[in-house]
């Protein structure tokens, strides 16, 4: 009984050490890594998220109030009067954030699978300020303001280094380097 135990964990170990799967787990319960939130690609550390964060479009300076959502590839803009002309998305931020007017190439464009069918949607690049990164991101136009948050950060942009906890709300304020003053100076103007 006691070789055929040893025989089946040593399967099992061998299995995971060749897939690769399990792995990290397995240095974590022995306390080879425990504790440790490196990113593979360069040993930074990850940031972790709530459900709800401030973001900066800094191409703008304007804040948002975004929700987190690990169910989307991509990130979603409130984009109202939406006109898609050349190849340039053009479209007014909500009342709230000045109706401003943004012009926007569109990259590519995607099908949306929706409650009422298939839409059609452009792709833009823009530039936030989440946590203390500043990055570029895709992110699809559409009117939000039926919904409760103006922008929806999506899987694509958390590959930048973050992690979710679901528990958490307004867990890494927007302080990136660049824009730090007048980021701290929108987030407590939206927060009012």
């Amino acid at each position: 009984m006691e070789k055929r135990f040893v025989k089946n964990f040593a399967v099992i170990v061998l299995s995971l050490a060749l897939s690769g799967v399990g792995a990290s787990t397995l240095r974590a319960q022995v306390g080879e890594d425990a504790g440790s939130t490196d990113t593979p690609q360069g040993g930074t550390e990850k940031i972790t998220l709530g459900v709800v964060e401030d973001v900066v479009l800094t191409s703008w300076g304007v804040s948002f109030t975004a929700r987190i959502d690990t169910g989307a590839d991509l990130s979603s803009l409130d984009a109202r009067e939406l006109a898609v002309r050349n190849n340039i998305a053009e479209f007014k931020l909500g009342k709230r954030w000045g109706s401003r007017r943004l012009q926007l190439p569109v990259v590519e464009w995607t099908r949306v699978q929706t409650a009422m069918g298939t839409e059609k949607r452009p792709i833009v690049e823009i530039a936030i300020c989440l946590g203390s990164r500043h990055f570029k991101t895709l992110a699809t136009l559409k009117d939000r303001s039926e919904m409760l948050y103006p922008f929806l950060i999506g899987r694509s942009a958390l590959k930048a280094g973050y992690l979710v906890d679901a528990s958490l709300s307004r867990a890494a304020r927007p302080v990136c380097p660049l824009h730090s003053a007048k980021t701290k100076e929108l987030v407590a103007a939206s927060n009012e």
